[in-house]
């Protein structure tokens, strides 16, 4: 009988439209892997290491100048302090206790039982059984899924320091209307078309953000007098 591969669904989701975010993308499917292949001492290695990851690109998407180099739970308190988990004071409190308790539960069970945090003897068999790592992944499936999606939702451009083009195609489209391109024929049949948006974000990516923040200033300003 063919067994039921194990995913990450949620998190699979609140992830789908970031292709370029390849290392996160990686860290998903390795744990994936481990699971599927019953490794439960890898498996939560790669839970923790999942997470890291969720919270290290958080942290680089909102900060100027991010620390990267923090230990596992101060990481998750730079996330907290940028990151609104919900408009009601006491939901939000309510969610950041529960994110707490994964976050450290997932940190204690890696450091006493994870495959790379310390040797064993030859004959160590872990205490982790494949079903209550499942449970572990599945709630760390939750938790970074219900991060990343909300970091995405409540991006702007005033806390938004590592701007990706293709997040704000409005801005894009007004940027191409205002400035002409750039077009460079290598023969008869190639051509190659540059739009002033991608050259601007590619070429001066600090005048961009400048650019984008005050469009966005006249698009709010805008929207208040209709």
């Amino acid at each position: 009988m063919t067994q039921n591969v194990f995913r990450l669904s949620l998190s699979t989701k609140a992830i789908a439209g970031t292709d370029t975010a390849i290392h996160l993308l990686e860290q998903k499917e390795r744990l994936e892997a481990a699971i599927q292949a019953q490794d439960s001492a890898l498996s939560i290695d790669l839970s923790k290491a999942f997470l890291e990851s969720i919270f290290k690109t958080i942290i680089s998407d909102r900060s100027e100048d991010p620390d990267l180099r923090k230990e596992f739970f101060p990481l998750f308190r730079d996330v907290k302090d940028r990151l609104p988990f919900s408009d009601d004071e006491d939901v939000a409190e309510k969610i950041s206790r529960l994110a707490g308790s994964i976050v450290s539960v997932t940190n204690e069970l890696r450091n006493r039982h994870g495959a790379a945090s310390h040797g064993n003897d030859g004959y160590h068999q872990t205490a982790l059984s494949i079903g209550d790592v499942e449970f572990i992944a599945s709630s760390v499936d939750g938790l970074a899924a219900f991060l990343y999606k909300k970091h995405r939702e409540t991006l702007e451009p005033d806390n938004h320091y590592r701007i990706r083009y293709e997040d704000y195609p409005d801005f894009n489209d007004w940027l191409d209307g205002q400035f002409d391109g750039f077009s460079m024929r290598l023969s008869e049949k190639i051509a190659i078309e540059y739009l002033a948006s991608q050259m601007l974000f590619e070429q001066d990516p600090a005048t961009y953000r400048e650019m984008l923040l005050q469009y966005t200033s006249t698009e709010e300003s805008e929207d208040e007098d209709d």
